[in-house]
């Protein structure tokens, strides 16, 4: 079985036929998957195979890409290079870079940056993410040195963005736009080159361009690419600004922030990074102003920035942060700036929180992965890490064995290493990376020792002790952090446990952090330890804050002087870093081995010492968290302990689209499992609003019987405006190695691609009786009438005179139907006919002749029939969307016209409102037309043959246009006026002349019958005479 789905469409489910072979085949007619052909950005299909449905036995993903749709696979990008060429350039490569179509993943550019010794551009292109090794190599340099007046001695690579429509090289020489994408000529792509008064080749080397990725599939009026560019440097004179930005299609560049004053002087800043995020409609700077970090956020109106900031500025705290860069997670609100420290942010850049912290390196690639919700930070010294959008979380993946690389994440989420290599036919080599084995392997445990410390049976916390020996004796600075939580804390094969919270604290002394952990599985204590077999007694110690451990025998028989000549049952070095545990007491790590039965140790709460205490053995135990010995310890990314159910099938980037009058209700259900104890009741997942102004969210949240956590919540529109937010549900407590840890739906403020309006006719005939058929209802009576060639309805001045432009069953090589008159010769226009020379040459589809809309009438051959009179026919309509049917009803008010402008009908019942009264009243200067409710809509028609109605809902009640159009042919009806009065009134004139000359024979006793009888009578006598001669004469 196939599946097709993708974050627009519903799934659709096709069946392989069986066959006796190793390989199965299956062909799907395209129009079953789309009927659009225009170039466009378009959205890839994911596609599941599975070989029993249902069981999830046998499965396995691939992807589906309209290459005949897709606007960059149309174009050559330059001259053509073979793999000899490339691998010609390879040892003066020096950086690679990647930029994936924003739409379909597969499809990306891979460009060479070269050194100082190498000049031009090289790209290449691949549509199925670099696996079939067939990459397409261009020369771009000709194209781009065209306008610079061929002097492209320095031109050199510095980044390419790629867009939804354009291509976007960021050189040396230069920012060079491509021309719209969607518009292929079938020649080499062409390139504009904006100006930027006073930058020189130095400033473009250490620019560079920034862009928000967002998929502008079935692109909505207020949707549109920004990109910007960004002179790290301070501005002179002879600049305008040192960072620009502007909006597709990219002629008109405004600078990225104004300028502001502090006590009368302008302070000096270097803009880092410019995004706008598209849900807020705000531009979002990341500056640097006298060595300290800030990003300031500032609102768009009419695609300019106002100079009042929408938040404080956030100013980063730590003065040791460099930034390098920022981004957006795809389709999501999760902003993300990074450097030698990353900050979170998930409100828009009013609020950051921190990430990572690197020592020594700064991390410079960043890749994002939307179906996975992935990303991966790439340092300057090859070192990859990992996080997932949404969490606090992160781990260290593994370092890159090559020097010049990148990284790049495909569709379906695979992430690869792509580097150089002249043996390959297209000198790429791909290498997959295993996250989950690679996160899983990261162990983020530190040089120093433990103290466990009970809480309960379930709950255990862990003090750090400043390091005793090794590098780290002088470390006074806590090593626990919050990337801690949510990670496992691991004691060999045996124990584990999750740790859920961290603390800095400076009491107990010595002590300079602790975590809290959730206990998996039991830690284990050492229970072959001799000193076990021994009372231990706890004891003051002098001058130290650190207390005594003493030993002593359990059996009074036996001395313990023995003991410690023998070597038994005695404190050894290797007990050093090792934590002696009593239950319901403080726990004591040992810090210095005094004598074979005394100890110095360190109190994890000193308020719990019991002093001058004995505990006999098995009252207490020993733990070896300590480094002495090796570290036997771990911390590690924890395996996925929560499943996360979407409750309504959603994929895990749906997109929906909010109407005036719809509410979405979304739930998700997180199960538990593998945990050792039962969960705590504490909400498990997070809700993020990407624009909390444009829609109203409830949510509601419960923990049910089976131990599951739900979550539930509802959307609706605030207002009547425009525009687009995402939802992130994310999965708090979920680990990294997780399928599913964030959902992000994302819901914009519109009309639906899917929703129409349908026309409910009043009797049901199917598809091919409207193509092939004559059907009859009961009686016998014909329901379907065959419009004649050419056919146009009739106007108001007669049957004869048809003035409509519409032609019904149009076919160019017949004779125009009643074409008498000048109105009737000078009107009627062809539509898919037009300059066609005969009805085939039409290409009229089934689909065209079904549909009632006028735009196709030229392809309409036949028409519902009813019989005259139709007195208040029952109008009803019904508004499809990819949620099903609904009935339109109030206050979905519409309008009805007549498309070709006949008079003969009218709207003969409605139900009355006083909202619809309130209405009409209110757009009776607006409308043209009379308003109605369409609940118990009606129609009375009074003329004959075709009538053609269009019905639209009014302004303000849906970002749909809704409307529909139907047709209806009235056949058996009488004469046309006059005819009709003109044969009544002769008949009449007739009858009375009649009843007329019989009243006046009457009077006057004229019996015309007898004269009659005897002018008969006379005629036939006279008649038998002459026979009666004529006889005579033959016979003589």
């Amino acid at each position: 079985m196939l599946i097709l789905f993708n974050e627009f469409h519903p799934s659709s489910t096709y069946r392989y036929k069986e066959q006796n072979q190793s390989i199965w085949t299956i062909d799907i007619p395209r129009r079953n998957i789309t009927y659009n052909t225009d170039i466009a950005p378009i959205e890839e299909w994911f596609v599941r195979f599975t070989m029993h449905h249902g069981l999830n036995m046998f499965a396995t993903e691939g992807t589906l890409l309209d290459v005949l749709r897709e606007p960059l696979l149309q174009w050559r990008l330059g001259k053509s290079m073979h793999s000899a060429e490339i691998n010609a350039l390879i040892p003066d490569v020096i950086n690679i870079t990647v930029s994936k179509c924003p739409c379909a993943n597969d499809v990306a550019v891979i460009a060479l940056i070269c050194n100082d010794t190498v000049y031009g551009i090289y790209l290449g292109v691949t549509d199925s993410g670099f696996i079939s090794r067939d990459t397409m190599w261009f020369n771009v340099t000709d194209s781009l040195c065209s306008l610079l007046d061929d002097d492209c001695d320095d031109l050199s690579l510095v980044n390419i963005i790629l867009t939804n429509n354009h291509l976007i090289i960021l050189t040396t020489l230069g920012l060079f736009i491509s021309q719209d994408l969607r518009y292929p000529t079938g020649r080499i792509l062409n390139f504009t080159k904006p100006n930027f008064c006073g930058f020189e080749r130095d400033d473009y080397f250490s620019a560079n361009i920034w862009y928000n990725v967002q998929c502008l599939a079935n692109k909505e009026s207020y949707e549109v690419d920004y990109i910007s560019l960004s002179f790290n440097k301070d501005k002179t004179l002879s600049q305008v600004s040192t960072c620009f930005y502007s909006n597709d299609p990219y002629t008109e560049w405004y600078s990225c922030l104004p300028y502001r004053f502090h006590g009368g002087k302008t302070l000096s800043r270097r803009v880092v990074a410019f995004l706008i995020d598209y849900q807020q409609n705000t531009g979002i700077g990341l500056i640097t102003v006298q060595n300290k970090a800030m990003v300031s956020v500032y609102k768009i109106t009419d695609h300019k920035l106002n100079r009042q900031t929408k938040f404080p500025v956030f100013w980063f705290p730590d003065p040791m942060f460099l930034p390098f860069g920022m981004f957006f997670h795809p389709g999501s609100h999760f902003l993300y700036v990074y450097g030698n420290q990353v900050w979170f942010s998930d409100d828009g850049g009013n609020t950051f929180m921190l990430l990572i912290t690197l020592e020594n390196e700064i991390i410079i690639k960043t890749n994002m992965c939307v179906y996975s919700q992935s990303i991966a930070f790439v340092t300057d010294k090859g070192s990859i890490f990992f996080a997932k959008a949404g969490l606090e979380k992160y781990a260290r993946l593994t370092t890159s064995a090559y020097n010049v690389f990148n990284l790049y994440y495909d569709h379906l989420g695979s992430l690869n290493i792509i580097a150089l290599n002249e043996s390959i036919s297209d000198s790429l080599e791909i290498n997959l990376l295993d996250v989950i084995t690679l996160v899983q392997e990261d162990d983020i445990g530190f040089d120093g020792p433990l103290s466990p410390q009970y809480i309960t049976e379930q709950q255990m916390v862990f003090f750090e002790h400043i390091p005793l020996n090794g590098k780290s004796r002088n470390i006074q600075k806590s090593r626990f952090y919050d990337l801690h939580k949510g990670k496992v804390l691991q004691h060999g094969p045996i124990g584990s446990g999750t740790i859920v919270n961290v603390f800095h604290h400076e009491y107990p002394p010595q002590y300079l952090s602790s975590v809290v952990v959730d206990i998996l599985k039991r830690f284990p204590f050492e229970s072959e330890n001799g000193i076990l077999a021994n009372s231990l007694s706890i004891l003051k110690a002098s001058n130290t804050t650190a207390v005594k451990l003493q030993l002593l025998s359990e059996n009074h028989s036996v001395d313990l002087n023995e003991t410690v000549s023998s070597g038994a049952n005695i404190f050894k070095p290797s007990d050093l870093e090792k934590t002696v545990v009593i239950p319901g007491f403080s726990s004591f790590l040992i810090v210095k081995i005094l004598d074979s039965l005394n100890v110095l140790a360190d109190a994890t709460m000193p308020e719990r010492v019991p002093f001058n205490k004995s505990f006999t053995s098995g009252m207490w135990f020993v733990y070896d968290f300590g480094t002495k010995n090796g570290r036997k310890w771990k911390i590690i990314v924890d395996s996925c302990r929560y499943w996360v159910r979407e409750l309504d099938n959603l994929p895990l980037n749906a997109i929906k689209y909010l109407d005036l009058t719809k509410t979405y209700n979304f739930r998700f259900r997180v199960t538990p499992v593998d945990t050792a104890y039962p969960i705590f009741h504490m909400p498990l997942m997070k809700l993020v609003v990407g624009n909390p102004s444009l829609f109203k969210v409830k949510t509601k949240d419960y923990w049910d019987d089976t131990d599951s956590y739900t979550m539930e919540f509802s959307v609706t529109n605030n207002f009547y405006k425009q525009g687009k937010s995402s939802i992130a549900v994310i999965l708090k407590k979920a680990s990294l190695v997780c399928d599913v840890s964030t959902i992000v739906i994302t819901l914009k403020s519109g009309c639906s691609y899917s929703k129409s309006m349908h026309y409910i006719s009043p009797v049901s005939i199917s598809v091919q009786s409207w193509l092939h058929g004559d059907p009859e209802d009961q009686y016998g009576f014909k329901l379907l009438k065959q419009l004649p060639v050419n056919y146009r309805p009739p106007s108001k001045l007669g049957i004869a005179v048809p003035l409509t432009n519409n032609f019904y069953n149009a076919d160019p090589s017949k004779p125009r139907m009643r074409d008498y008159f000048a109105g009737s010769k000078t009107s009627g226009v062809y539509k898919q006919c037009a300059n066609k020379s005969t009805r085939a040459e039409c290409n009229c589809n089934e689909n065209e002749k079904l549909s009632f809309f006028v735009a196709f009438s030229d392809c309409k051959e036949k028409a519902l029939r009813m019989k005259y009179p139709v007195t208040r026919l029952p109008v009803h309509f019904r508004v499809g969307s990819e949620n099903g049917y609904t009935p339109l009803v109030s206050p979905f008010f519409v309008t009805v016209t007549e498309v070709n402008h006949r008079t003969n009908w009218e709207v003969a019942g409605t139900k009355e409102t006083p909202s619809m009264s309130k209405m009409r009243a209110y757009l009776a200067d607006k409308l043209n037309n009379t308003l109605y409710n369409p609940d118990a809509l009606a129609l009375s028609i009074h003329g004959s043959e075709l009538f053609h109605f269009r019905v639209a809902t009014i302004p303000g009640v849906s970002f749909c246009n809704l409307l529909d159009e139907f047709q209806i042919y009235i056949d058996d009806a009488p004469l046309a006026f006059p005819g009709q009065y003109l044969v009544s009134t002769v008949t009449a004139v007739l009858v009375g002349g009649i009843l007329f000359v019989a009243f006046m024979m009457q009077i006057y006793e004229i019996n015309i019958w007898n004269k009659v009888k005897s002018k008969v009578r006379k005629k036939n006598k006279v008649s038998a005479s002459e026979t009666s001669a004529t006889v005579a004469s033959t016979s003589s």
